[in-house]
């Protein structure tokens, strides 16, 4: 079991100055002081980190509202206060917000240096930043530093975790065949099993096969490899089936184009057996050959599971309204097998860049950030963060706006269908969820971008937010992962059909180079005019839900033109 803070990797100075890059030189040379030292020390660094904050305003905007701030500090002589909030000082002299501006603040260079920040980082970690490793905790580290600096509220949400990882996975059948092994998939003997595989049952036979003991009767498996469509029921499910009946593997492949990868939900080693995922192209030529005859196969899975300690890092702006909160996020973990610099570097570097810029801004409704760990693993972060919301909390949230895979080489522009016109949900979205699409879709046009709808399949960290129960209004963007480009996408969007939109989907490919940097920056500005528009005002999202009966939610007014919350108090004279 790893400790949540064993990271000491050293900043990036460079990406540290993204956070205002009008610090004076002064203050620009003391935090280059700090490119030596760790994380940690750098999170404790108070006096030139609030001196900072307050030269995080424009200079120009310093000197223009310079009467206003000495009116302010004089109004509060008046009023008889010894001393001013410095959240007070500071958002008074901050800018109006509009979304022109805080798109022409997003920039390509910006992205860029994020995306090669959490490269470094996966490069010092084997390769990878899944959750638990070296390179996810600099990761969080990073997020957490920055948003800190840009003066946000900043908590991390830490909570053991079952972790996993693939140390070998091989399959051959003849010949060999590309496999992916599920999350928390037990090993099999060292060496691997070399047995007949047996098809579980024929799919024409069982649309769900695998999914119930009945699947198996009459069928011998034992000691054998079962090969089961995909389908039905949860890959969990196939996997303990198939060992309730003997199997000493499984092999789940896909029923559509493209290759499979999944978790099993939870560790259970003596619930599962073995368990690997193909493609449909090798699945229905294994079901080809076992129809002619005889297949023998060789699986070898060799696995690691423990438990480990990760944390979600949340940034609250300081001001706004905070009863009535735009959240936006995206899980900031990857897969085992490589970097995830598109999954989901992509989406978190987006919510990071806009977290830095809105920090110079007025703020109506308050803004909520959230860099989440363990998606890959089921959504964990996510799911614990909104399982461990108080209702009165909840309540607050306004909205929930997911950005995951947002720069896909082979790139769709896709928005999540939250008025449910495709007809794809499998099931009914929180009212208000149409409006936010609709912000989305708008935009793009208004660029001359075409758009597609996405369904909300409960493949990301949207899906805890709209569950039953919570139903709290959602909607995001995703460029595509393992699915195939059809024709009319690649005539609407460009690109090759009948290729995947990320040939590198959870694979070691998903690199810095693996990003399409046209579609990075179309949906960073796309994401920046969503969040400006929303901090504005949510009337739309409440309009939609009113029309559709809900009763509109109870939350206190919000502060006029940006007062925060109380904070650290600053007395005249800090600041000379």
């Amino acid at each position: 079991m790893q400790s949540p803070n064993e990271s000491s990797w050293q900043v990036p100075v460079y990406a540290l100055h993204l956070v205002d890059p009008g610090l004076s030189p002064s203050h620009r040379a003391q935090m280059s002081k700090l490119r030596h030292e760790p994380f940690s020390q750098i999170a404790a660094w108070g006096n030139i980190k609030e001196k900072a904050r307050f030269e995080s305003v424009p200079q120009v905007a310093r000197s223009s509202r310079m009467v206003r701030f000495v009116a302010f500090v004089a109004a509060a002589t008046l009023a008889g206060c010894v001393c001013a909030s410095i959240d007070d000082v500071i958002n008074s002299l901050k800018l109006p917000l509009t979304s022109e501006k805080l798109q022409k603040d997003i920039t390509l260079p910006a992205l860029k240096i994020h995306a090669k920040v959490l490269q470094s980082f996966a490069d010092k970690s084997n390769g990878t930043r899944v959750f638990g490793s070296k390179g996810h905790n600099a990761s969080v580290d990073y997020v957490a530093t920055i948003a800190k600096l840009a003066g946000y509220d900043v908590k991390r949400q830490t909570f053991p975790y079952d972790f996993s990882q693939v140390l070998s996975q091989s399959f051959t059948a003849g010949s060999p065949i590309n496999i992916s092994v599920m999350t928390y998939s037990p090993s099999t003997p060292t060496g691997g099993v070399t047995a007949p595989l047996v098809l579980i049952p024929d799919p024409d036979a069982a649309p769900s096969p695998g999914c119930t003991a009945a699947d198996y009767s009459g069928i011998d498996v034992k000691g054998k490899i079962a090969l089961i469509q995909r389908g039905g029921c949860t890959f969990a499910i196939k996997a303990t089936n198939a060992k309730t009946a003997g199997a000493a593997g499984a092999i789940i492949y896909n029923n559509v184009n493209g290759t499979l990868s999944g978790t099993l939900g939870v560790p259970d080693a003596t619930a599962y057996a073995p368990v690997g995922g193909i493609s449909k192209a090798d699945g229905e030529s294994l079901v080809a050959r076992l129809n002619s005859g005889a297949v023998t196969g060789t699986l070898n899975i060799q696995t690691l599971n423990e438990q480990r300690y990760s944390s979600n890092v949340i940034a609250t702006s300081k001001a706004g309204n905070q009863s009535n909160i735009v959240f936006i996020g995206g899980h900031l973990d990857s897969v085992a097998a490589g970097p995830g610099i598109n999954d989901n570097g992509s989406g978190s570097i987006t919510v990071l860049e806009l977290a830095i810029q809105l920090a110079k801004y007025k703020l109506k409704n308050a803004v909520r950030f959230a860099w989440w760990t363990a998606e890959e693993y089921g959504l964990v972060g996510s799911e614990y963060y909104v399982a461990n919301l108080p209702e009165a909390e909840r309540k607050k949230i306004a909205l929930y706006i997911n950005l995951d895979m947002v720069a896909s080489p082979n790139y769709v522009y896709a928005i999540y269908d939250g008025d449910g016109s495709a007809g794809k949900n499998p099931g009914p979205t929180p009212p208000g969820s149409g409006a936010i699409e609709k912000v989305f879709v708008d935009y793009l046009a208004s660029k001359n971008i075409s758009s597609v709808p996405t369904s909300f399949d409960g493949r990301s960290d949207y899906g805890p937010f709209i569950a039953e129960g919570v139903n709290i209004p959602a909607g995001g963007l995703f460029t595509g992962a393992e699915g195939i480009k059809t024709s009319e996408q690649q005539k609407l969007f460009g690109g090759t059909a009948g290729v995947a939109y990320d040939m590198n989907y959870h694979a070691k490919g998903d690199t810095y180079d693996n990003l399409n940097f046209t579609a990075f920056l179309v949906n960073a500005k796309a994401s920046a005019h969503a969040i400006a528009m929303f901090v504005q005002s949510t009337e739309v999202v409440e309009k939609e839900k009113a029309a559709a009966g809900l009763a509109p939610r109870q939350f206190a007014p919000g502060p006029n033109d940006n007062a925060p919350a109380q904070g650290k108090h600053l007395c005249v004279g800090d600041l000379a």
